[in-house]
């Protein structure tokens, strides 16, 4: 997995990226969730920089991730770990979790693969889920 610098638009676009790709398909709807939050306006994250590190972020899970089946690549969670590692700033993680939420949300089918990740980085980010919001 390439390595961004801490708390940059590439590190927070790639988690991005990695929720949009968490149930293992490409979903239009849930690309332009990831364009419309406000997280990607306010870091300046445009389509094209998006859709090359979600290339990007493809051609890592080719070379590096673990197989769940045929037809899906999954993410090892040592590695989701090192990801969410690159995000320490509080206020990015919250902003990022909340774009998470979006995303997961924009398809109307929240898959146990992306609440996972949702979870993981609640979790690693040393938050809490409450009805509704983030604590």
């Amino acid at each position: 997995m390439r390595h961004y610098e801490a708390d940059s638009t590439p590190a927070a676009a790639r988690i991005l990226a990695l929720t949009v790709l968490a149930d293992g398909g490409l979903d239009r709807d849930e690309i332009d969730a990831a364009m419309r939050t406000d997280l990607a306006r306010r870091l300046g994250i445009g389509q094209l920089e998006f859709e090359r590190i979600l290339r990007e972020y493809c051609d890592d899970l080719m070379l590096g991730a673990h197989y769940m089946d045929g037809m899906r690549l999954r993410l090892a969670d040592e590695v989701l770990d090192l990801v969410l590692e690159d995000i320490s700033e509080p206020a990015l993680q919250q902003a990022l979790l909340r774009a998470m939420q979006d995303i997961v949300s924009a398809d109307g089918v929240e898959t146990l693969a992306e609440v996972e990740v949702l979870g993981r980085a609640l979790e690693k980010w040393g938050m809490k889920a409450s009805p509704g919001k983030l604590n």
